[in-house]
């Protein structure tokens, strides 16, 4: 649920059951009482309020409907310092729209730490270091952690959040750690109905690589293509609107995330955002284990033709070579695809472990 692809299986296991509770009842009594506060003030004597920044996420989603203003001077200093997608989250945590949760490196966290004192939004971080697994095919960590660090493991990375005040990060830290989905993911943004859908998708994805693409591509209804905004699988090649799996490449609620997020971006760099949208208008052919592939050419009539420069593969695996020496992917269904050269059929691909997911 954080702002990179990981998982954090590892934190929690380090606490008690006993300590977990203790953390969730004064975590839940706080926020009661913050709730409580919030509700009572939104119509009194008949003028509304809110709670502002990421605390509204607490008693709705209605978070993302109003964008908020993100720094344009932030954007400057950390635009190639950090992944797109880091720079997304930074922005939107430190101007208040969320919490944001990601991995970094000491080197890069040193950093983030200096601009946040600039900037004046605050960041928290895992007193350990840990060891993501790695994936097969898809091009990095998977989702889960497999380890702490040891001392002398450079890779080992810290889990971070960044927020607007450091409530809401010692907030967020807790709540991991004590393994409550439901109030972590509104802290970070997330919709209920993906909330939940997470809670349903977690258990069978974490049975192969902690992936829910396949969870969400059976839960969509319709015949493709689905909603662009909702294409989730772009953050596999490094630059999305979303920071979550969405219950559905339908999902109005992530729609909206989405939306929201690209026109605060836009205010920041309007081609920049852009570069997010195009990501979003591919079509994204995910295997379990044999990488991910995303296909810039549109889907016409359940066919997409391509030339290998529109193509491009989160690793050269087997199957990347042939869709390389093919041209047209004939879509028959979410789990079976053909791949064409001219009129000969020279893959067939089909089964569990292969989700087609086409948008416009």
């Amino acid at each position: 649920m954080g702002g990179s692809r990981d998982q954090n299986t590892a934190m929690g296991a380090t606490l008690s059951t006993e300590a977990r509770k203790r953390i969730l009842q004064a975590l839940q009594e706080t926020l009661e009482n913050e709730l409580t506060s919030a509700r009572q003030a939104l119509d009194m004597g008949g003028v509304k309020a809110s709670t502002g920044g990421p605390w509204r996420m607490l008693y709705g989603d209605s978070g993302w409907s109003e964008p908020t203003q993100l720094s344009r001077e932030l954007f400057a200093q950390i635009r190639g310092e950090f992944s797109d997608d880091i720079v997304r989250e930074i922005l939107l945590a430190a101007a208040g729209v969320k919490v944001s949760r990601t991995s970094l490196s000491e080197a890069k966290l040193a950093l983030l730490r200096s601009i946040a004192t600039e900037h004046g939004f605050c960041v928290l971080a895992s007193a350990d270091r840990y060891i993501h697994r790695r994936d097969k095919g898809k091009g990095g960590c998977c989702n889960a952690i497999e380890r702490a660090a040891g001392p002398d493991e450079d890779s080992g990375l810290r889990i971070v959040y960044v927020a607007s005040d450091s409530s809401l990060t010692s907030a967020a830290m807790l709540l991991e750690q004590a393994g409550d989905d439901q109030l972590f993911g509104m802290l970070l943004g997330i919709p209920s109905c993906c909330r939940e859908a997470y809670a349903r998708f977690q258990p069978t994805a974490m049975a192969k690589q902690f992936d829910l693409v396949p969870m969400a591509l059976d839960n969509t209804p319709g015949e493709m293509p689905y909603d662009a905004w909702v294409n989730y699988p772009a953050v596999y090649f490094g630059r999305a609107l979303l920071s979550f799996f969405q219950c559905s490449f339908r999902c109005p609620s992530a729609g909206t995330v989405a939306r929201s997020t690209f026109k605060m971006l836009a205010e920041c760099d309007a081609a920049w955002a852009h570069t997010f949208l195009e990501f979003h208008q591919t079509n994204i052919l995910y295997t379990e284990y044999q990488g991910v592939h995303m296909f810039r050419s549109p889907i016409v009539d359940r066919s997409i033709r391509y030339k290998p420069s529109h193509l491009r593969s989160t690793e050269p695996t087997d199957l990347a070579g042939i869709l390389r020496s093919g041209d047209r992917l004939r879509v028959r269904g979410k789990r079976h695809v053909d791949v064409y050269r001219g009129l000969e059929r020279i893959a067939a691909l089909e089964g569990e472990d292969v989700s087609m997911c086409a948008f416009r």
